[in-house]
């Protein structure tokens, strides 16, 4: 068994994932973010977990904060034998309805203030790849659906939430579609990969897109929910997602993630 060091560990996938590990009989360790040990004590395989999502644009500073300042300062003064660095497929974009892999070029704009996660996206996985450092690797995580915490603001809990007070109300174009993984595939996944992978770059991610009236009516029908759709709603579709090199190396087989995320689904 190995010793793992889970840096963000009190977020949705880092708490998961301690739970895994530790079941899985490896020993874990989950300093805090100003735990100054991190720098002075052995991490073995280190997986970073820190991250700023839905508020990102009102947090800017913090949002470059969590995904490239102490990732930095890790890769220049920690000691692991490995450190794998949690990005997200966001870094995509809309792209042209091509299937996109790690080696797809990327297109940003820095007058686009949406753009500046994944510019810090971007910046801490070039640090993770060009910073000197042997061992280390980025996973551009798809989005993530099980494992919420109560109140959660994300797409998907947030229509279930709805649904179990009777009603949905879709405010974004039905046919919006993007990929999604259910965080059971993550946390089987990322120690994986932390331990064996071979390569320096993944998507993991589910390889299928889901449209948005796929969720909504699935959804509504789990809990026996009204489903209303806003007119003229924005419509947001992503590119394919190649899993091609997670399948290869892996024999990765993801999850479905609709069928999955309802089954786990408690209550009326």
């Amino acid at each position: 068994m190995a010793l793992f060091t889970v840096l963000g560990a009190t977020g949705t996938i880092g708490a998961k994932l301690v739970a895994h590990l530790r079941a899985s009989g490896h020993a874990v360790e989950t300093p805090g973010r100003e735990d100054a040990r991190v720098f002075t004590h052995p991490l073995g395989h280190a997986i970073y977990c820190i991250g700023v999502t839905a508020d990102f644009r009102t947090r800017p500073l913090e949002t470059v904060e969590a995904h490239v300042c102490l990732l930095r300062r890790l890769l220049a003064s920690a000691a692991f034998e490995s450190l794998t660095y949690l990005s997200s497929t966001r870094i995509y974009g809309g792209g042209n309805g091509q299937e996109v892999n790690e080696d797809s070029a990327l297109s940003v704009n820095s007058n686009d203030p949406s753009d500046l996660y994944n510019l810090s996206k971007l910046m801490g996985e070039s640090l993770c790849l060009h910073g000197g450092r042997t061992n280390v690797r980025a996973v551009r995580l798809s989005n993530v659906v099980g494992g919420d915490t109560a109140g959660s603001l994300n797409f998907i809990p947030a229509l279930v939430s709805e649904a179990r007070k009777g009603e949905i109300t879709l405010r974004s174009d039905p046919e919006s579609a993007k990929d999604y993984i259910h965080i059971e595939d993550v946390v089987e996944m990322l120690p994986t990969i932390a331990l064996t992978g071979r390569h320096r770059l993944y998507n993991l991610a589910s390889g299928t897109k889901i449209a948005h009236r796929d969720w909504v009516e699935a959804i509504a029908q789990r809990f026996g929910a009204r489903v209303t759709y806003t007119p003229d709603a924005p419509r947001f579709d992503f590119p394919p997602i190649s899993i091609a090199r997670l399948a290869e190396e892996f024999g990765f087989a993801p999850r479905p993630p609709l069928q999955t995320y309802l089954a786990g689904l408690t209550g009326p």
